[in-house]
């Protein structure tokens, strides 16, 4: 499994470890302007693209991931921990990850492994991974354009929050009692294109994917 896959999925399995599968529906409609969040979920996904901020807290510190979907196959940014980061990219069938550097490194000094992807982009991709997770929980409350959940296993539980900004959702909240993770999405249909940084150097490949 690689760095990436195993940096993000780590995150979503924080949360599976101590929350149940339960089932629920959602019937709740909001102003026309609004959507309702099943079709907010939908609308966000099917989008051309969007940007993400996905950070996530526990006893031993917090991880930031700044990452840019773009629809079929493409993700791309970079993880920070501290005054570290790493730089990491899914392009078609492969998968790209830079040398760990400091906050403030040119990114045109970076030098990338690339490896094939299992997968590709949408597997790893947070946004494809968290936002349906609300067909799983349970005691839905709606307040406003924000819809909160609850996932229960035994007398471990943890919360799932929505928020809805429009036609899409802006923001998503997991916690549970050791740990929390909030993904915000921005620039639905409109954030950039993902492409490795110009000037960076691709080790295991004969050509760099743009």
């Amino acid at each position: 499994m690689s760095d990436l896959r195993r940096i993000i999925s780590w995150l979503l399995l924080a949360l599976l470890a101590v929350v149940g599968l339960c089932g629920a529906t959602l019937g709740v409609a909001l102003s026309p302007t609004t959507a309702p969040l099943s079709q907010a979920v939908t609308n966000t996904l099917a989008a051309a693209g969007y940007s993400e901020v996905l950070s996530e807290q526990t006893p031993q510190g917090t991880e930031t991931a700044f990452l840019t979907f773009q629809a079929p196959d493409r993700l791309g940014g970079y993880i920070e921990s501290g005054s570290k980061r790493s730089y990491v990219y899914v392009i078609g069938g492969f998968e790209y990850q830079s040398v760990t550097t400091s906050n403030s490194a040119s990114t045109k000094q970076l030098t990338f492994y690339r490896q094939q992807s299992q997968g590709g982009a949408t597997a790893v991709d947070p946004a494809q991974m968290y936002l349906r997770l609300y067909k799983q929980g349970k005691h839905e409350h709606q307040s406003g354009n924000t819809y909160t959940f609850a996932l229960t296993q035994g007398s471990q539980s943890g919360t799932l929050t929505y928020t809805v900004s429009g036609q899409y959702v802006s923001e998503f909240t997991a916690k549970v009692p050791s740990a929390s993770i909030q993904l915000v999405i921005s620039q639905v249909g409109s954030a950039p294109p993902v492409a490795l940084p110009a000037g960076a150097k691709v080790i295991g490949t004969t050509s760099q994917a743009g």
